[in-house]
């Protein structure tokens, strides 16, 4: 024989003198319904007041900000500028080397385009990730141009000096030349090298 079972608190008493099968342990939807109303506005209630406490957090910090000495307030304001040159720092650092890739890039032969393929944080480490890269697209370096370097300057100006007006008018036709040997040409007559 099976043992008579206790029905949960708040239930109501079963009717007497019917053979009806109970819906023991088992609920409604209305009272599950009603019970989740009520959860919800016990949570609700716990947190009525969150805007009231926010604005107390937000005045309680500003009156802590009012009674902080001059040293305090030095330090809190030099922390915040030290964070502002750490990050303008990177940011320094990224510009820089963004630039070392470029020229890198260009030293290869390599397109610019190119530049997100390039990894390394030294320009040693960059230097050999171009190489890597110039290899597998098999580009070769460009020749270098013809009056580059040093020893160029000084052929430009060595056969500037004695020239005369007339010869320097005739040669500037030749917008290539003019444009390649300006800064020599505006030199060679501020010393008076060109009669």
């Amino acid at each position: 024989m099976t043992e008579p079972t206790i029905p949960p608190a708040g239930t109501p008493p079963a009717e007497q003198g019917g053979n009806e099968p109970q819906n023991e342990g088992k609920l409604t939807q209305a009272e599950v319904d009603a019970i989740v109303a009520d959860r919800l506005a016990r949570e609700r209630k716990k947190y009525a007041n969150y805007s009231e406490l926010k604005k107390a957090s937000e005045e309680l910090a500003e009156l802590k900000k009012s009674q902080m000495t001059e040293v305090e307030k030095l330090k809190a304001e030099l922390a915040e500028k030290d964070a502002l040159l750490q990050s303008k720092d990177q940011e320094l650092s990224s510009l820089k080397l963004e630039r070392v890739k470029a020229a890198k890039l260009a030293e290869a032969g390599v397109a610019a385009e190119w530049i997100d393929s390039v990894s390394g944080s030294t320009e040693e480490e960059v230097a050999a990730s171009v190489t890597k890269l110039a290899a597998r697209l098999k580009v070769e370096p460009p020749k270098a141009a013809q009056g580059a370097g040093q020893t160029g300057i000084q052929n430009q100006n060595s056969s500037l000096s004695g020239m005369t007006r007339a010869e320097l008018a005739e040669k500037s036709k030749d917008i290539e030349w003019y444009r390649k040997n300006q800064d020599a040409i505006m030199k060679a007559l501020e010393r008076g090298e060109i009669k």
